[in-house]
């Protein structure tokens, strides 16, 4: 069943680039106020919410405390474009942490990344341990298991395809985005579907992992996320 998404930010431009980026893969419907997020939230369950904390009604903690209360299953993401040395926007984090958001997005941010962020949250497969994370242009990300660092590679991986019927073991390329010690990020012209086992060559030290997610991010592309086994 696809999941419902609703957006919550004053900014047109941003509720247009992220429901964009959202709508191949959900059902997503825009607010621009919390008295029109709070209305459409009365009419409809929603897997997930992602708001802004400065709305031009009420402050984003707010909403997020009525959401929490009246659409208590609902997972909430927010997101600002306000400095985060701020003493006042420091403690705003600190609330949203505690009240049990999933993460915090910072603006400018990267819509790919914003979509795995998604997904992970959605799907049960974050690896976080505490389920909150930083993520933006100009944040350090926090709370991994093992921290991820880039990795500009090719590589390559093989895994089993059916052909005519049968089961044949393929080699495909792929450029490498980044790495740590529990997984891999890569890009691919192969549509690779989540679950499926697959190897890698020497370059990763013929690894075996498992694929956690992955995502088409244009019409030849498919970003792929493996934990190794």
């Amino acid at each position: 069943m696809t999941k419902n998404i609703l957006l919550v930010d004053d900014n047109q431009l941003v509720l247009y680039g992220l429901a964009k980026a959202l709508e191949c893969s959900f059902t997503v419907q825009t607010a621009s106020s919390a008295q029109i997020a709070f209305k459409k939230l009365s009419f409809c369950p929603y897997d997930l919410c992602i708001l802004d904390i400065n709305l031009p009604d009420i402050n984003g903690l707010e909403l997020m405390k009525m959401i929490k209360d009246f659409c208590p299953n609902t997972k909430i993401i927010m997101m600002t474009a306000s400095n985060l040395e701020s003493p006042e926007i420091s403690a705003n984090i600190t609330t949203a942490i505690d009240s049990g958001i999933c993460h915090f997005i910072a603006k400018p941010f990267n819509l790919c990344e914003v979509n795995e962020i998604v997904e992970q949250v959605l799907d049960g497969t974050d690896t976080f341990h505490t389920g909150f994370r930083f993520t933006g242009k100009d944040f350090v990300r926090r709370s991994r298991k093992s921290s991820r660092k880039p990795f500009a590679q090719s590589i390559f991986f093989q895994m089993s395809v059916i052909e005519d019927g049968s089961s044949v073991r393929r080699s495909m390329a792929a450029e490498a985005v980044d790495i740590s010690e529990t997984g891999v990020g890569f890009l691919t012209q192969y549509p690779i579907k989540k679950s499926q086992v697959i190897g890698f060559d020497e370059t990763l030290d013929n690894k075996t992992g498992v694929v956690a997610w992955s995502k088409m991010v244009d019409e030849k592309n498919c970003r792929v996320g493996v934990r190794f086994g």
